[in-house]
């Protein structure tokens, strides 16, 4: 009996070192509705980049086979439109107008919508509610509203046909602000106390704290900016009329004759101007999507 109860207590001690394996994790499974979201997606993608790559092509492609093919791939490769384009000098002044408009506007546009949105969310102020409200309202307007208003304005600050004409009307953003004070009422208020306990002053505060920490939205900002800018053409075609003054879209808008347009040539010079966008759009893509997280918003 003393021999079978120990080999039972020896067993029993056994089985309680004994510990199940880990489960094995089961793949994860593709119900109906993430297929058919997937589908969607991939179509939607397909549809988007389609235009994008088929201008890619054409590019390469001689006058007659733009007008005349309808494959996408070139038959005949050609490096004549950009041979072309490239020697258009007034495209290299409207990059040049292009450029210092857009990086101008941007600079100044992200500064001022990251000092405004720090005022809305941090400040107390009288009539800040009221006035925050009008200042979103302006996004209601149309822009084919104030437009001889703001051309009449410019006109009178002898701004007109000048590029500072286009750079002064967006110097301040109202999506800016409001992207901005999103983020901004994300910030704890204790830190700013601390600091304003320590003796720190408030620009102090604004620029060695507040933008550090606002570093992404602000990225996210920039690079929606610039988008915008870079591809506006209402304004610009309002306001400048000399040739040296022009930007790219109007130079692109200049290709176009009125009985015949060299499309090869269109096209081309539609890559060249596209090809910064995309640089910009994937250098700084982490910091739109990171940027946007942030803020809280949903697009």
């Amino acid at each position: 009996m003393s021999v079978a109860s120990g080999h039972e207590r020896a067993d029993s001690r056994m089985g309680a070192r004994v510990t199940p394996g880990p489960a094995k994790r089961q793949a994860p499974r593709f119900e109906s509705d993430q297929i058919l979201a997937h589908a969607v997606l991939i179509i939607a993608a397909i549809l988007a980049v389609s235009p994008l790559v088929w201008c890619v092509f054409a590019s390469f492609k001689p006058f007659k086979e733009v007008m005349e093919s309808r494959t996408v791939l070139p038959q005949t490769w050609t490096l004549a439109s950009y041979q072309t384009v490239f020697g258009l000098s007034n495209l290299w002044i409207g990059f040049r107008n292009t450029v210092v408009v857009a990086f101008s506007v941007t600079a100044v546009s992200v500064l001022t919508s990251t000092t405004a949105g720090f005022v809305f969310a941090k400040y107390n102020f009288w009539g800040k509610e009221p006035l925050f409200l009008l200042l979103l309202a302006t996004l209601m307007v149309p822009f084919a509203v104030i437009l001889i208003p703001l051309y009449i304005t410019v006109g009178s600050m002898g701004l007109s046909n000048h590029l500072g004409g286009v750079i002064v009307t967006g110097l301040c953003n109202t999506f800016g602000i409001f992207l901005m004070r999103q983020f901004m009422g994300s910030i704890p208020y204790e830190m700013l106390e601390a600091a304003r306990i320590d003796g720190t002053s408030e620009w102090r505060i604004f620029i060695q704290m507040i933008i550090p920490l606002s570093a992404s939205p602000m990225a996210a900002l920039s690079i929606l900016i610039f988008l915008g800018v870079w591809n506006d053409y209402l304004w610009p075609l309002v306001v400048l009329s000399s040739q040296d003054e022009q930007t790219l879209p109007l130079i692109l808008n200049g290709l176009q004759g009125y009985y015949d347009t060299r499309y090869d040539y269109l096209i081309a010079a539609a890559i060249v101007t596209v090809v910064p966008l995309m640089a910009a759009y994937i250098f700084g893509s982490k910091y739109m999507i990171r940027g946007i997280a942030m803020t809280g918003l949903k697009f």
